[in-house]
């Protein structure tokens, strides 16, 4: 593995924030939605019945449905959150590395994580470094310093 597992709730508190509150719109309009569609069909059914009835009738029918829709919200929220850990980190990790080698103009290799999408740009970014730096890229030798910083990680957890 590349990276120890992130820690972080957000990596990048604009990107996921924005995904985590357009997640929660869509779903409370879905359940707004699917509520008056079940209603206007419940008064639809018989529409003598007097409202109360109507609105009686379909809590005891959909209520159990849309209360199991609420309290799955925050799974599908850290869910989510979770998944764009995946794209966002990469992102984060992109950024940081370009800001490092703006201050101190030493060229270093971008690895991501290996369940990270996006792992060409990393390579794509690794080529672009080398050809500036005048050197070649060898994709292998960013395996051997992930190989190297995963066991210089190990040794220091077991000591």
């Amino acid at each position: 593995m590349a990276h120890p597992e992130r820690k972080k709730t957000f990596v990048d508190p604009q990107v996921q924030g924005a995904l985590a509150r357009r997640l929660c719109m869509h779903w409370v309009a879905f359940i707004a939605v699917a509520a008056a569609v079940a209603f206007c069909l419940q008064v639809l059914s018989n529409p003598f019945r007097p409202v109360s009835e109507h609105v009686q009738q379909l809590w005891w029918t959909q209520g159990p449905f849309i209360l199991v829709m609420i309290f799955m919200l925050p799974v599908f929220v850290v869910d989510t959150i979770k998944i764009s850990h995946r794209f966002a980190g990469p992102i984060y990790r992109l950024r940081q590395t370009v800001r490092s080698m703006a201050d101190s103009g030493e060229v270093k290799i971008l690895k991501f994580r290996d369940f990270d999408f996006w792992q060409g740009l990393a390579d794509d970014f690794n080529r672009m470094t080398a050809r500036l730096a005048g050197t070649e890229y060898d994709p292998s030798v960013a395996e051997a310093d992930d190989d190297q910083e995963a066991n210089a990680e190990a040794e220091l957890v077991t000591v």
